[in-house]
């Protein structure tokens, strides 16, 4: 269970209430919890352990050398810094980025390994779906064959990691399903930011028909000692 915030950090009131929202949920309810809340401080990451939470959600979105065109609030190296701070004090990241965004294959390629460097075990990867009036919203949607293409040598490069679907889902073949079998190993449901997602119970249905245990599934998710 993820709760995600906007903007650059929380700090203060703020964050003292997310403390008390988390410590309410893992007293409360039988699943890991993960925390999205931009950059933190040693201490900050401390304290979310403190309260039960096991992971921390920080994409790096792409390589290094393609960062800078896509953001200018704050730098690739306070990716970098943030994810290591989060490790530092016992908490598995979930990172991964966005495809789609005018990259070129060695950016990905660039980004698959840094996450390899960074020993990230949960990679989402995003396509981006172009809106109009955005700055991305002239791009060309990514074919299919790419998605899966990119989601087969992030799998290769990180072997161990699950491999997360998340928005872009639509591009694919069959809402998917078929990136199981080129190297996905976990799917992120429900609605995206900016863009309809799927729904619970089409997911569930698409891994049953894929021949998931589903229940052994569930019950290791939701295990802290399995994050």
């Amino acid at each position: 269970f993820s709760i995600v915030t906007a903007g650059r950090t929380l700090s203060g009131k703020a964050f003292d209430e997310m403390l008390g929202i988390y410590k309410d949920l893992r007293e409360t309810c039988d699943f890991g919890l993960c925390a999205s809340h931009g950059f933190l401080t040693a201490e900050q990451f401390r304290e979310l352990k403190k309260t039960g939470v096991s992971s921390y959600h920080h994409n790096i979105e792409t390589s290094r050398q393609f960062f800078p065109k896509i953001c200018t609030t704050h730098t690739y190296e306070d990716k970098i810094r943030t994810i290591r701070l989060a490790q530092q004090e016992g908490l598995c990241v979930c990172s991964g980025g966005i495809i789609g965004m005018g990259e070129s294959w060695e950016d990905r390629l660039d980004m698959a390994i840094s996450l390899a460097e960074l020993s990230i075990l949960s990679i989402p990867i995003n396509a981006l779906m172009p809106i109009a009036g955005t700055k991305l919203g002239h791009l060309p949607e990514l074919s299919g064959d790419d998605i899966l293409r990119t989601i087969a040598f992030f799998r290769y490069i990180n072997p161990e990691a699950n491999i997360r679907l998340a928005a872009g889902r639509k591009l694919l073949p069959l809402n998917g399903e078929t990136a199981f079998f080129s190297g996905a190993s976990a799917s992120i449901t429900g609605n995206m930011l900016t863009t309809s997602g799927t729904t619970i119970r089409e997911d569930l249905a698409m891994l049953k028909r894929l021949g998931f245990n589903l229940e052994e599934n569930f019950s290791s998710a939701a295990s802290p000692q399995k994050q």
